[in-house]
C-alpha cells in the first residue's frame, strides 16, 4: 500500500508541474464547422461550406452561453490554446481520480492500525 501512496505522490507531482505552467487558455470550446456563407453564387450552395473556427464560451457579465467567430490570423493561437485547455481539464480529472484513491489508502490504513474496544 504504502509503495501505492508512492507512486500518486510521483503522479501527483507531475500533473500539478503541467498544470502550473503559465500558458493561455480558451476556457469553453474551440472548433472548426463548415458554414455556408450565403453567397448564392458561391460553391459552398451545394458543398459542405466554408471551414471556420468557432469559440463557445460561457459569458462572465451575462451568465449565459456564447458563440464568436474567430478571425483567420487567430485560429492558430486559439486551436492551440483549446488543447491546452482540454488537456488542463483532463488533467484536473486525473488529479481528482488521485485524490480519491490516495484517501482510499489512507483510510484502509487508518482502518488496520484501529482500535476496535469490546
Amino acid at each position: 500500500m504504502l509503495a501505492k501512496l508512492n507512486g500518486l505522490h510521483k503522479d501527483r507531482r507531475r500533473l500539478l508541474r503541467r498544470l502550473k505552467k503559465e500558458d493561455e487558455l480558451a476556457i469553453g470550446t474551440v472548433s472548426v464547422v463548415n458554414r455556408k456563407c450565403g453567397s448564392p453564387n458561391c460553391h459552398c450552395v451545394e458543398s459542405g461550406g466554408h471551414p471556420q473556427t468557432l469559440f463557445l464560451f460561457n459569458d462572465q457579465d451575462q451568465g449565459r452561453r456564447r458563440c464568436k467567430l474567430v478571425r483567420r490570423a487567430d485560429e492558430s493561437w486559439m486551436l492551440k490554446a483549446g488543447d491546452r485547455y482540454r488537456k488542463f481539464r483532463k488533467d484536473m480529472k486525473q488529479l481528482r481520480a488521485i485524490d480519491l484513491e490516495e484517501k482510499q489508502i489512507l483510510m484502509a490504513l487508518a482502518e488496520r492500525r484501529a482500535i476496535h474496544y469490546k
